[in-house]
C-alpha cells in the first residue's frame, strides 16, 4: 500500500491540513505580520512523501492560510515560495529512512533563504515600503522553522514514522 496513489493523496490531504492549521492558528504576531510553524511541516513533508505532493501540500496549505487570515495579496507569493522551500528536501528525501540528518538540518538553510528572499521580492511587488521591514519577520520564521522541524524530525524518527509508512519494504 505504501506505494498507492490514493495512499499518498490522503497522506498530502493530511498535511496540507496540518500545515494550513499550523500557519494560521499556532503562529505568534510580530510587527511584520507572524511567525508560524507551519514550514516546519513543509519540510516534513517534502522529506517524506516527496515530489509533488509535497510541493501541492506546502503551497495550498500555507496559501490557504494567508486567505483566511486576511493576507489575500499574499497568496500568490506564498504558492510560490512555500512550493520552492519545499525543494531543497525533495531533492534529498528518499535516500534515509530517518527524517532529520545533517543534510536535512543544513537544508533549512537554503530554504531559508528562499523564504526571506522570496517574500523581499514579494514586497517588492505588493508594497516597497515593506520590504526591507519584513526582512527580520522573515528570518525570524526561518530560524524558528529550522528549530521546530528539527524537534518535530527527531519525534518522528524516534517512533521510526518513515520507515513505517513512507520507505518501501521490498
Amino acid at each position: 500500500m505504501k506505494n498507492n496513489k490514493i495512499f499518498k493523496m490522503v497522506v498530502t490531504a493530511m498535511f496540507t491540513a496540518m500545515i494550513f492549521v499550523l500557519t494560521r492558528f499556532v503562529s505568534v504576531p510580530v510587527a511584520t505580520g507572524y511567525v508560524h510553524f507551519g514550514d516546519a511541516l513543509v519540510y516534513l513533508v517534502a522529506t517524506t512523501l516527496g515530489g509533488p505532493w509535497a510541493f501541492f501540500a506546502a503551497a495550498v496549505g500555507e496559501a490557504l492560510a494567508d486567505i483566511a487570515g486576511g493576507w489575500f495579496t499574499y497568496a500568490p507569493a506564498t504558492l510560490i515560495v512555500k512550493a520552492l522551500i519545499a525543494i531543497p528536501f525533495v531533492l534529498v528525501n528518499k535516500k534515509s529512512e530517518k527524517i532529520l540528518t545533517p543534510i536535512t538540518a543544513l537544508l533549512t538553510i537554503p530554504a531559508g533563504v528562499i523564504t526571506v528572499v522570496g517574500y523581499f521580492v514579494a514586497d517588492l511587488i505588493i508594497d516597497k515600503v515593506y520590504a526591507v521591514v519584513n526582512i527580520t519577520g522573515n528570518i525570524i520564521q526561518a530560524v524558528g522553522s529550522a528549530v521546530i522541524f528539527i524537534i518535530l524530525a527527531a519525534a518522528f524518527d524516534a517512533g521510526k514514522i518513515k520507515k513505517k509508512l513512507f520507505i518501501d519494504k521490498k
